[in-house]
């Protein structure tokens, strides 16, 4: 009797934050395909799709980076842009100057990383005001590093070719993306350094207890997170070709809602980078199909904050529930201690 009830246990459908993001991205594909336009998964609609979404997995990863410590990063538009004015005017549209150019971006989203986690962590400043403040700053500069009147107006053409290209309608981009977030989530399950952040950020006092270096680990976080948001940047630069100062907008509050769909919490804790993938997909595909109905921006911005809040809703009933679960476990004796019957003579 005690195997079948295991085996039971072992079979039963667990609701989780990941197979709620996946059965809503399975659900949201169909209606895409039968309800919006039966050319969804054709070559065309792919080849347009698919860089989008890579570039957004690649950007809400870093912000769920961000988002596990318990922050906020603003500063993601901003860094963007900045990555593609560099890409532009310093290469000037050769391709052998690309290189030079890469290490400029890198060095420039390691100081944008180092500010906001410094500020943030050894300073204790609220990260919402400081990614702000810090996205304020960066857009400025980036503005008077580019000035008014730019002698070329196309990326290299080696990285516009790249960004370009796709296998069976399927960009590379999507594939380096969901490459990505492998990577991620080896580097926070197995590697050490990537579980020590994960301790640091999920509980940080027992962290600091444990003689992790927390705040430190932190700031690395928002180190990589800079540093994804520059690997969008250069990709959203090389896919529309003609980067220009509003190249980073639509990645602000879509890769914080993507990453809560993937069910993390803002408060902080553990990310899951696969479901974070997910969330990505599902507000890129979402976007495009009210792109496809012909809704404005207005009402697209509309419903990412709305999907937002539903969001963050489902997290918050979820972990109660596992709450509530864990509660009751705790209350049920254990099946050999349950109470034997007496039979009185």
């Amino acid at each position: 009797m005690d195997d079948h009830e295991g085996v039971r246990r072992s079979l039963k459908f667990r609701i989780t934050p990941l197979s709620v993001i996946g059965i809503a991205v399975v659900l949201l594909l169909l209606v895409s395909q039968f309800l919006v336009t039966s050319n969804f998964f054709r070559l065309g609609s792919l080849s347009t799709l698919t860089p989008l979404v890579g570039i957004m997995i690649i950007v809400a990863t870093g912000q769920a980076f961000v988002i596990s410590t318990g922050g906020i990063d603003l500063s993601v538009p901003a860094t963007i842009t900045l990555v593609g004015s560099i890409v532009l005017k310093q290469t000037n549209g050769a391709s052998g100057r690309l290189l030079g150019a890469l290490a400029i971006c890198v060095l420039c989203c390691i100081a944008i990383g180092l500010v906001n986690g410094i500020l943030i962590e050894a300073l204790r400043l609220n990260a919402l005001v400081v990614t702000l403040a810090v996205g304020q700053l960066v857009a400025g500069a980036t503005r008077l590093y580019r000035g008014d009147v730019l002698t070329t107006t196309n990326v290299p053409k080696n990285l516009s070719d790249a960004a370009g290209a796709d296998v069976g309608g399927v960009s590379y981009l999507l594939l380096i993306a969901i490459a990505g977030a492998l990577v991620a989530t080896f580097f926070l399950h197995r590697v050490v350094l990537g579980r020590r952040l994960v301790g640091s950020s999920a509980a940080s006092r027992a962290a600091v207890l444990a003689g992790l270096r927390a705040h430190g680990y932190r700031i690395l976080a928002y180190v990589i997170a800079s540093l994804a948001y520059g690997v969008g940047g250069l990709l959203a630069a090389g896919q529309v070709g003609t980067p220009d100062l509003t190249l980073g907008d639509p990645y602000l509050l879509a890769s914080i809602v993507a990453v809560v769909l993937g069910g993390a919490v803002l408060t902080g804790g553990r990310v899951s980078p696969i479901a974070t993938l997910l969330g990505a997909v599902f507000i890129t595909v979402l976007d495009y199909d009210l792109r496809v109905e012909g809704y404005s921006s207005g009402v697209r911005m509309v419903v990412q904050g709305a999907v937002l809040a539903l969001g963050l809703t489902l997290v918050f009933v979820l972990q109660h529930l596992q709450s509530v679960r864990r509660a009751i476990r705790r209350l049920r004796p254990p099946a050999g201690d349950a109470p034997q019957a007496t039979v009185n003579s």
